[in-house]
């Protein structure tokens, strides 16, 4: 359930997370949003604790498209999927044989989603700070604006204009590394694919209020 509320959260707002003004040369954040309607990639995920032991790797891919809807599958070393049409959300554990609905609401714009995914601006939930060229990556560093967050920081490392790393630190020590590869931007993704389609014989948790 982490991997739920610290990472997938990230990808919901950056989908369709809006710039408070035009995109700047110096910001490899803003350029990466620019025009960014959808994104295909794949992903290498390490959960490490707060002495640097590895608890956790998985690997999968993401589809993102705007308005916020994602399709987010962990594929290695367990099928995992979660996916959103912007409205509802679907959290899928097939290994399990039961899937979890919960509502999309406002509070997600105070969560990291709020980067790619939500209608509103970045710097409104975050305080946003250059780091400059480290080991051949641009750094942006996003610190939450709210005291009620999950999470110290995110620091996204861009390759020129390509998204190349994430990292979260959360605030029980804990610390999650995105590598992320095969990066597509703006492919024509269809509608249906955000909507999941319920299998027969599976358990469900209706979250919803």
């Amino acid at each position: 359930m982490i991997k739920f509320k610290l990472v997938v959260l990230i990808f919901i707002y950056l989908a369709s997370a809006s710039m408070v003004h035009s995109a700047s040369e110096n910001n490899p954040l803003e350029l990466f949003l620019k025009n960014l309607n959808s994104l295909e990639v794949s992903f290498t995920q390490r959960l490490v604790n707060e002495k640097g032991k590895e608890l956790e790797m998985t690997s999968g891919v993401l589809y993102l498209q705007r308005p916020g809807k994602f399709y987010w599958h962990y594929q290695h070393p367990y099928s995992q999927k979660i996916i959103s049409n912007g409205i509802l959300l679907w959290v899928f554990d097939e290994d399990l044989e039961q899937v979890t609905i919960k509502n999309v609401d406002k509070r997600i714009n105070e969560t990291p989603a709020g980067i790619i995914l939500a209608n509103n601006s970045i710097q409104e939930y975050f305080v946003q700070v250059s780091l400059g060229v480290i080991e051949g990556y641009d750094w942006i560093e996003l610190t939450p604006r709210s005291i009620e967050a999950q999470y110290d920081f995110i620091k996204i490392g861009f390759d020129k204009n390509k998204l190349g790393m994430m990292i979260i630190a959360d605030n029980l020590g804990q610390t999650t590394r995105i590598d992320f590869s095969d990066i597509q931007k703006n492919t024509q993704l269809p509608i249906s694919f955000f909507d999941f389609k319920m299998p027969e014989n599976i358990d469900i948790f209706d979250e919803r209020n």
